[in-house]
């Protein structure tokens, strides 16, 4: 088999505090521009004009949201 190269993640939210929905919304009010698919399906898509940082920056913002605890 091949090694695949693509340019989408799709993932889901099993998070103790974050619903995809909350999860969307603070992704995007960190600038990072992701969507819901349906069925709390969550897509990222990548373009011709990300680097390397961008996607270190991007991962960043995933992992602080995800560190997110409930007080």
């Amino acid at each position: 088999m091949e090694d695949v190269e693509t340019n989408i993640v799709i993932f889901r939210i099993d998070h103790p505090v974050h619903t995809w929905q909350t999860f969307v919304e603070a992704a995007q009010a960190h600038g990072l521009r992701i969507a819901e698919l349906g069925h709390g399906r969550i897509r990222a898509v990548t373009h011709s004009d990300i680097e390397t940082a961008d996607i270190d920056k991007a991962l960043s913002i995933v992992r602080e949201l995800l560190q997110f605890q409930a007080v």
